[in-house]
């Protein structure tokens, strides 16, 4: 193959899979989603039988050196990132600039979708995926990296109901001052911290005030931050200025309200001094059980309300219970009716027999009446 060609190729199927042989055959190429860096295929690896994740820089993208080094980045920070709330990052490819990265590929549902289907999440639902996300985000912040951009597009409920956040096409290595230059602003407009808007240094905190903007929505079903009262978004992320999620949705628990209101302070300061802080304060609200089970509650919910279709079964003992009960169901009607209808017969039949004895009692109907 030419040296030059991955250039020349557009992103199809087709010259993925050419470029793709350097590092071993795939097959079942398609293009899944378009996003603002790269474009999103779904192949299998038949030598390990799985389905992976190819992310590939858009071809416009690829002759700026800025942006390369972004892509290149995210694959190299994920290299080091093994979490299991974290989306894995397999193997990254680079020919002639035209760099992939090879991602796992997690089946299941975004967050996104599923409060777009169902609105407002239960309070214990939106807690225990919060919590997960908030592990994942810990995690990576003791690895020096910022994620920039937690929004419920890049939370992926698997259909094991575990927890994953994914897309780190804006992550930031701490230590990389160029990074944090005046001016600088990149995110999706209403998940933005008030610091990435002013073009501020960025700290993990800032990773913080996007947790909060994401438990807002899983509990009021809408975001904080809109365009309304005659203020843009930015203007009012810049002051930090959103309704109360108990005036959205009054059955949203006192607890949860208080953690929100810290996550979104307009000072780094005033949030949650790391993320560990606010796993302890989601994990005090939940409590021991539902916190080491969060995962069921999480699959359990999907699947009454048919968003996916689990791989796994649940261990709650409720709802273990509740199988049986349906079980048991259809004998015990079945039962009930057998015995309604012998009741029904028996009644009937003891009902004709006393309406004979009856009958013989009465005069016969030639005997005249004597009034």
């Amino acid at each position: 193959m030419p040296t030059d060609e991955p250039k020349k190729m557009r992103s199809t199927p087709e010259s993925l899979e050419t470029l793709l042989r350097l590092r071993g055959p795939l097959d079942e190429i398609k293009i899944i989603a378009t996003g603002g860096m790269a474009e999103i295929f779904k192949a299998r690896q038949p030598s390990l039988g799985r389905h992976i994740v190819v992310k590939r820089l858009k071809n416009e993208l690829r002759s700026s050196p800025e942006i390369l080094e972004r892509f290149r980045r995210e694959a190299h920070s994920l290299a080091t990132v093994l979490h299991q709330n974290v989306a894995h990052v397999y193997d990254f490819v680079e020919v002639n600039d035209d760099p992939l990265i090879l991602m796992e590929f997690i089946d299941g549902i975004d967050v996104s979708t599923i409060i777009e289907k169902v609105g407002h999440l239960p309070a214990d639902l939106a807690a225990s995926i919060l919590l997960g996300v908030a592990k994942g985000v810990s995690y990576i912040h003791a690895h020096n990296l910022i994620h920039r951009d937690i929004k419920p597009g890049n939370i992926r409920i698997t259909t094991r109901g575990e927890v994953k956040l994914m897309d780190f096409g804006i992550v930031m290595v701490i230590e990389n001052e160029s990074l944090t230059r005046p001016g600088m602003m990149v995110g999706s407009p209403s998940y933005l911290s008030p610091e990435q808007i002013l073009g501020d240094n960025i700290s993990p905190r800032a990773d913080i005030f996007l947790l909060g903007i994401c438990l807002y929505e899983m509990l009021t079903g809408t975001r904080p931050f809109k365009n309304e009262d005659g203020e843009t978004i930015f203007q009012r992320i810049r002051a930090a200025k959103y309704i109360s999620p108990r005036k959205m949705q009054s059955t949203i628990p006192k607890a949860l309200e208080r953690i929100i209101t810290k996550c979104l302070k307009l000072d780094p300061e005033a949030r949650y001094r790391d993320v560990k802080a606010l796993v302890g304060d989601l994990e005090e609200f939940l409590g021991t059980e539902k916190s080491s089970r969060a995962e069921d509650m999480i699959l359990k919910f999907l699947d009454e309300e048919a968003l996916i279709e689990p791989s796994v079964a649940y261990t709650d003992v409720n709802e273990e219970t509740h199988q049986w009960r349906h079980y048991l169901k259809w004998p015990v009607m079945t039962a009930i009716l057998v015995v309604g209808l012998i009741a029904f017969g028996g009644g009937y039949w003891m009902g004709k027999q006393g309406t004979k004895e009856l009958l013989k009692k009465i005069p016969s109907m030639s005997t005249p009446f004597r009034f």
